[in-house]
């Protein structure tokens, strides 16, 4: 006679532990897919974002080598390497392409401006910033300058007022800092006046860098006339 022990068979597991199990798996998986996917949408976006920046710097070197009629979808897929239909996804028309030039030239001059401020030098800061973001790409802002008043003229463009950021700034100044009057409403829209008449002046061929600068200075009374 030989004795033969039987294992015991296994308990089954609790239903209630199986179902934790279940759904601890399931949300581990779900957890790796949706990483998965973020990590997908994070680097498209970054790719497009890059192909943006890309056909603008593209834009850009088709304005410093020739004019504004030249910036079409064909002449910047050729210049971008990329195809007229991928041009087209960023920008459906040349309308567009100027409007997101002329908005980062916007971005660049307003991005360090703090308001309120009770920096009395605000006002120069901003002036000087905002001529150094224009001349700094001088063939190419005189261009779009030319094209964002034909969009605002169109009521196609709505872009950031710069009367009301100048007001915002002369309202922050002492009364006897105010440049042209005390009043800031009417000192912002005197500055804004003459501004856009050397702006407009400037990107018609009329005043060279230097001489802007010095007419903008002038609109603002941030340096004595005699001394300019």
């Amino acid at each position: 006679f030989t004795y033969n022990p039987r294992k015991p068979a296994a308990r089954p597991l609790p239903s209630v532990l199986t179902d934790k199990l279940a759904n601890m798996a399931l949300a581990q998986t779900k957890e790796f897919y949706s990483a998965r996917k973020i990590a997908r949408q994070a680097r498209a976006t970054e790719e497009k974002l890059a192909t943006r920046d890309h056909l603008l710097e593209s834009a850009r070197t088709i304005l410093r080598e020739g004019s504004i009629f030249d910036l079409t979808a064909i002449a910047l897929g050729h210049q971008a390497g990329i195809t007229r239909q991928t041009v087209y996804r960023y920008f459906p028309n040349t309308e567009s392409i100027f409007k997101a030039l002329s908005d980062q030239v916007i971005t660049e001059v307003y991005k360090d401006l703090l308001l309120p401020s009770e920096d009395e030098g605000a006002l120069d800061h901003f002036v000087t910033r905002a001529v150094g973001v224009f001349v700094g790409d001088s063939t190419v802002i005189r261009q779009l300058v030319l094209a964002s008043a034909l969009g605002r003229a169109a009521g196609s463009w709505h872009q950031i007022d710069p009367e009301e950021v100048l007001l915002r700034v002369v309202s922050d100044m002492p009364v006897e800092k105010r440049p042209v009057s005390a009043d800031p409403a009417v000192s912002a829209r005197m500055m804004i006046t003459y501004f856009r008449g050397a702006l407009y002046g400037w990107a018609a061929g009329f005043y060279c860098d230097e001489e802007f600068e010095k007419q903008v200075r002038l609109a603002g009374r941030l340096i004595d006339p005699d001394l300019a």
